[in-house]
This record gives structure tokens, sequence and C-alpha cells, in this order.
């Protein structure tokens, strides 16, 4: 005797609001990495002098120390532009990826959307590396990771 379940598993309203939040926010990282893989080239065009020549009109010394350090993180940035855009671009689609499986009520995209997630907090310093700008970074970033992380975590038990 075969046994038909009559009332499949109902995705809750929480997961499902996560879900879409999830496929807008990745689906824009996706877009945005694509745009700046595509326009990597364009440093190319920089003159490196641009950023000493804006580091010079600043006269005041914390100011001046402030503005170094944002201008030295910009141009590692731009130096590793390709890369940086590549690694987020793979990490959002297998957040997107993680997303659409935990709307279908698979567990497996819980931990592939954490993993992704996780990842993502750090490739800034990964590039770039730890300062203070980058450390500010990861810790707002942190804190919706968190939640989001949570909040996917309360509906584990309703997924497969």
């Amino acid at each position: 005797m075969e046994i038909v379940e009559t009332n499949p598993k109902q995705r809750p309203g929480l997961l499902t609001a996560l879900c879409i939040l999830t496929f807008i926010g990745s689906g824009f990282g996706v877009l945005n990495n694509i745009m700046g893989m595509i326009m990597s080239p364009i440093k190319n065009f920089f003159d490196p002098d641009f950023f000493e020549m804006a580091l010079e009109e600043v006269q005041e010394e914390p100011a001046r120390k402030f503005i170094e350090q944002a201008l030295e993180i910009g141009q590692r940035a731009l130096e590793n532009i390709f890369e940086i855009s590549l690694t987020q671009f793979i990490l959002y689609a297998a957040s997107l990826t993680g997303a659409i499986l935990m709307f279908q009520l698979k567990k497996a995209g819980f931990y592939i959307y954490t993993i992704a997630q996780v990842l993502l907090l750090f490739v800034p310093a990964i590039f770039v590396g730890f300062n203070l700008f980058i450390n500010i970074g990861i810790l707002f970033s942190s804190v919706f990771t968190i939640l989001f992380i949570a909040l996917y975590a309360i509906n584990l038990k309703k997924m497969n």
C-alpha cells in the first residue's frame, strides 16, 4: 500500500521573505560583480599620480593620515578589482544558489549560503589587507550576515 502525502510541507512566511531578500541582494551582487569584471580594464587609465595630487590638497595632519589610508585602500582595491569582483561574483552566486535551495526547503542551501556569506565578509581584507576601514566594514556587514544566518537557522527544522 502506498502512502500519498496530501499536505506537503509549507514554506514558512519568514523563510519566503528571507529568500526573496536574498534573491534581491545576491542578484544585485552577481550583476554588480559582473560589471566589475567587465569594467576592470579601465583601471589602466587611472594615473597613479592622481592619488598623490589629491593628498597634496590636505594640510591638517589628522585629516591627512585619514585620507592617506583611504587612498591607499583605494589604490589596492583598484589594482585587484578583477580578482575582487571574480571572487565576490562566485560567492554571491553561491549565496543565491543556497537561497534557491532553501526556497525549495532543502537544508543544503543553508550551509552553502552560510559559507558564502561568511567568506564574503573577508574578501576585501584578503585583497586589500586589514585596516581600520576594512575592519569597520566587516563589523557592519557581519551584523546583517549574522542576523540573516540566525533567521535562516530558525527555519532549518522545516527543511529536508
